[in-house]
Formats: structure tokens, C-alpha cells, sequence
């Protein structure tokens, strides 16, 4: 299943890492880059079955310099 591999430990890994490399800013729940890897590991196993479930609801997107 497609969802299954784009929710596996190496695709999820691999992402962090990019994120952390390239030292993105905090989302819009203001969690750091910092923060991100030990909030992964301590609530991965449940974000990973809402996404599989379909429960998952995100965070609205944080917009920055919108022209209206």
C-alpha cells in the first residue's frame, strides 16, 4: 500500500533529516526543529494509525507574506 511506505521509518527518517539539515523554521504550532525529533519518537506509533485510519486532523497551514 502507497500510504504504508510513505509512512515507513526509513521515508519518515529521511525526511527529519532534511528538515533538520536545512534547520526549517517551527510550524504552526510553534514546536522547534529542535523539538521535532523527540516528539516523532515519543508519539509516532499513534500519528502514524490516525494517518493510516483516516483520524488524522492537521494544523491549519501558517502563512507567511500572504498577498491578497
Amino acid at each position: 500500500m502507497l500510504m504504508e511506505r510513505i509512512l515507513s521509518r526509513e521515508n519518515l527518517l529521511s525526511a527529519l533529516k532534511r528538515v533538520e539539515r536545512n534547520k526549517g523554521s517551527h510550524g504552526v504550532d510553534g514546536m522547534s526543529v529542535q523539538n521535532l525529533r523527540k516528539h516523532i519518537l515519543e508519539h509516532w506509533e499513534s500519528m502514524k494509525m490516525e494517518l493510516l485510519e483516516g483520524t488524522y486532523e492537521p494544523q491549519p497551514v501558517r502563512r507567511e507574506n500572504a498577498v491578497y
